[in-house]
């Protein structure tokens, strides 16, 4: 009861005869108004006694007041949250527990490392041109008929010509390069000091190797010509070290002069892209860094030993950069992709990558669909269901979609394509349990949506479909932003699309009557102001009408000589009778 309608104060004002104002300090609205109009109206009573002046003949009645048009709210901004914190640590953590391994590093003949090609492949092209040697079952047939052998096919000829040029256009980049060697020179203390040397170029990979073992064919091949870091590999089942089941796994056998300390340093950079300032045997990490070609990790040992390991955070990023890529490249490609082609139909191995960037998820292969047909995507994705080396259908689902899906998954980075439809992968992200990809998605929406108003194009259609798809898939950004549009558009919208609008739920249609701009209440207002306003201007016209018109007559006794003398005549008459 303490706040009183305008009604009310206009009832007042027209029993006390005076004009009505509205003020706000806070919104420093109408103060102006009250005090010019208030001085028009001291004026006017002055004029009732003081007529005669002229300056106050002039002087308006007081205006009429135009209604309070509350500010346009901001649109809401859509906040993007921080990725996981744990995503830095995950490739880091496959080490020590090796989920989804698929590689055994194999070193000194004894020790054994679990590791994953796709963050070796990505990170050390040498890694990458030894996982995709070709394997072929044609030269496994030609081998076996001859036992321990060499047996050189088409493939590894083509392959061999492609080292060589690799081979002949890297060895000025190897020519600089360091290796590890013992000085026969003593020290002042009496110990050995390490030195660097420059290293020699590699051999080029020529022989193809197999053999039989107890657990059926192996495939492998001698790499002691094509890599002074690498021994053998070899393609055998072997136990997963989590699953206890056996699995086809590639075993690398290394050099003999890799150290399993300066090398579990190696793969750590490998993984992480860092390298620890307090790391003992630097000079054994330089020298497999340059057996593997890892020349970004050697030149992060020498800033080390030059006391300039700050600038190894320039290196760590663009190792990050260039490794997004490479994984891009790959998914493109499907290298690496998990599967086994030619291998009895087994099922696929899961893939590390999603573990090191989702968290707990399992590998699946994901096939997508529309309508119940393939679109012909196959790739590894992590799922929040548990479940490993799965074929699942996901239908609905574009191409394009589940394209950005594992491009996120893969790089922890949203990516953009023209085909990409955005509320398809807020609605599959949301399905995955991916949030912040959810909100990568919806301020790509917004973005675009905003654009698209600037450039004068009409959303209000797409905002309308956007709205309850974004509510019903928890994409509550875009959904708020969506609300605001269509309030702050309200009556246009509702003119374009009258039978959408009843159609909206009832909560919606609650909202847009509570946060509709402008608001009833300054419709009324506005409505009750245009007719004042015309009332004022009909009084004006009829007061104006009402007064009566003034004539004028001038006349020029100069312009008129004929009638100087009547004049005069007139004058003197009125003269001699006077007296």
């Amino acid at each position: 009861n303490e706040i009183l309608p305008p009604e009310k104060g206009r009832e007042v004002a027209k029993e006390l005869g005076i004009p009505y104002y509205e003020t706000s300090v806070v919104a420093q609205f109408g103060i102006k108004d009250v005090f010019d109009n208030a001085i028009r109206a001291a004026l006017i009573s002055r004029r009732h006694l003081q007529f005669w002046k002229s300056h106050l003949r002039n002087v308006q009645r007081p205006l009429l007041q135009a209604p309070f048009l509350p500010p346009k709210p901001p649109p809401p901004i859509i906040i993007v949250p921080d990725p996981p914190s744990n995503n830095e640590e995950r490739p880091a953590h496959l080490l020590e527990d090796p989920l989804c391994a698929d590689v055994i590093l194999v070193l000194q003949e004894k020790i054994k490392i679990y590791a994953h090609k796709i963050y070796l492949s990505t990170s050390s092209s040498k890694f990458y041109d030894l996982f995709l040697m070709d394997l072929s079952e044609e030269d496994q047939q030609s081998a076996a008929g001859h036992g321990f052998g060499v047996a050189i096919t088409a493939a590894a000829e083509r392959m061999l010509h492609q080292e060589e040029r690799h081979h002949g256009r890297d060895f000025l980049l190897r020519a600089a390069s360091f290796d590890i060697c013992e000085s026969t020179e003593e020290a002042g203390s009496g110990q050995r000091k390490p030195c660097l040397r420059p290293s020699t170029s590699d051999g080029i990979l020529r022989v193809n190797r197999y053999e039989n073992g107890e657990r059926g064919l192996r495939r492998g091949r001698d790499l002691s010509s094509w890599s002074r870091a690498f021994t053998s590999i070899q393609e055998e089942m072997a136990e997963d070290p989590l699953t206890y089941k056996s699995k086809l796994m590639v075993v690398v056998k290394m050099d003999a002069s890799i150290q399993p300390g300066p090398f579990r340093a190696v793969l750590k950079y490998l993984y992480t892209g860092e390298l620890d300032e307090n790391e003992r045997d630097l000079m054994h990490i330089a020298h497999i860094a340059e057996l593997l070609e890892v020349f970004d990790l050697r030149m992060m040992v020498a800033n080390i030993l030059n006391n300039e390991a700050f600038m190894n955070q320039e290196i760590t990023k663009a190792f990050h950069v260039r490794r997004t890529n490479r994984v891009k490249e790959c998914l493109a490609k499907g290298t690496f992709s998990g599967t086994t082609p030619g291998r009895g139909g087994g099922p696929p191995t899961a893939s590390p990558l999603g573990k090191g960037s989702a968290g707990q998820m399992g590998g699946l292969e994901l096939l997508c669909e529309r309508d119940g047909h393939a679109m012909g995507q196959q790739a590894l994705a992590c799922l929040p269901w548990g479940f490993w080396s799965h074929f699942v259908a996901l239908p609905y689902t574009s191409k394009s979609c589940m394209r950005a899906v594992l491009e996120y998954l893969y790089t922890g980075q949203f990516s953009s394509s023209p085909d990409l439809d955005d509320m398809k992968l807020i609605i599959l992200a949301n399905r995955l349990c991916l949030p912040h990809l959810v909100a990568l998605t919806e301020q790509y929406t917004v973005t675009g949506l905003m654009e698209a108003a600037q450039m004068m194009v009409d959303i209000d259609g797409d905002v309308l479909v956007f709205l309850e798809l974004a509510q019903f898939h928890c994409a509550y950004q875009l959904a708020d932003w969506c609300l605001h549009h269509i309030c702050t558009n309200y009556n246009n919208v509702c003119r374009k699309f009258p039978r959408d609008m009843k159609a909206m739920s009832g909560e919606n249609q609650e909202y847009f009557e509570k946060h509709r701009w402008p608001p009833v209440w300054y419709l009324k207002e506005e409505d009750h102001y245009q007719r004042a306003k015309k009332e004022r201007e009909k009084e004006d016209y009829l007061h104006l009408k009402r007064q009566p018109k003034r004539r004028w007559l001038f006349w020029n006794a100069s312009s008129s000589p004929s009638s100087s003398p009547s004049s005069s005549a007139a004058t003197a008459s009125s003269s001699s009778s006077s007296s």
